[in-house]
């Protein structure tokens, strides 16, 4: 199959009163076309950080590659990431937290797209048919975000992260803080929407259970 990422030497560190702290230290992977690849690890073992570092939103420390879709990458400079962000998307852990409480529905979802200059009138029409694609209604579309359940927070954030049409989604820990019957909504949705789209999937997590649902692949971080 087809690699559409390769990571290698991946190292990111982080200053603390003892010093420099390396949260990840040489870490090499890769992803396929169409694969559901599971990163697993305890607690503080560098799970979040690797979705953080693939979006740009930690420094990489000097000596790793990055590669997309063939494409090397500069990941010391904050600019490729605008290539990276057009390609690769994230959904985070904590819905509730990682949505604007003082913004609808529509105005989170189409926020990416009027950022890019589309317009309001075809971004409201693209955020109708995510919602409809995560599980929810044009009815939702000026609800705030304390209006919804856990698991229908994190279909708004699925939908943010997917109006952009990225090839890539990474999921950290997206069913972490739901209960198993709504877990399993969620991994049949992101079957679902990998199929479909054609996606090619990181999911992180520490269940070992979920993981063997979702996944072939399992890459174990040890602290």
């Amino acid at each position: 199959m087809d690699k559409v990422l390769v990571v290698k030497n991946l190292s990111v560190t982080f200053r603390s009163k003892g010093g420099i702290v390396y949260a990840l230290k040489d870490v090499s992977f890769h992803l396929e076309k169409g694969e559901v690849l599971a990163i697993a690890g305890e607690s503080g073992s560098g799970k979040s950080t690797i979705a953080n570092a693939l979006v740009g939103l930690v420094p990489w420390e000097k000596g790793g590659t990055y590669e997309l879709f063939g494409e090397s990458i500069n990941p010391y400079q904050k600019k490729s990431f605008s290539i990276v962000r057009s390609k690769v998307q994230m959904a985070f852990q904590d819905p509730y937290s990682s949505l604007n409480p003082r913004c609808t529905v529509l105005e989170i979802v189409a926020a990416p797209l009027i950022a890019r200059g589309i317009s309001k009138s075809e971004a409201t029409a693209k955020t109708k048919k995510i919602l409809d694609l995560v599980g929810l209604s044009n009815a939702d579309l000026n609800k705030f975000p304390h209006a919804f359940s856990g698991g229908q927070r994190q279909r708004i954030g699925l939908a943010r992260a997917l109006v952009l049409e990225p090839k890539i989604l990474i999921c950290d820990e997206i069913t972490s803080a739901l209960d198993v019957s709504v877990q399993a909504q969620i991994l049949h949705l992101l079957d679902d929407l990998q199929r479909e789209l054609g996606l090619s999937l990181i999911f992180i997590s520490h269940d070992i259970a979920v993981m063997e649902i979702i996944a072939k692949r399992v890459i174990l971080l040890q602290t």
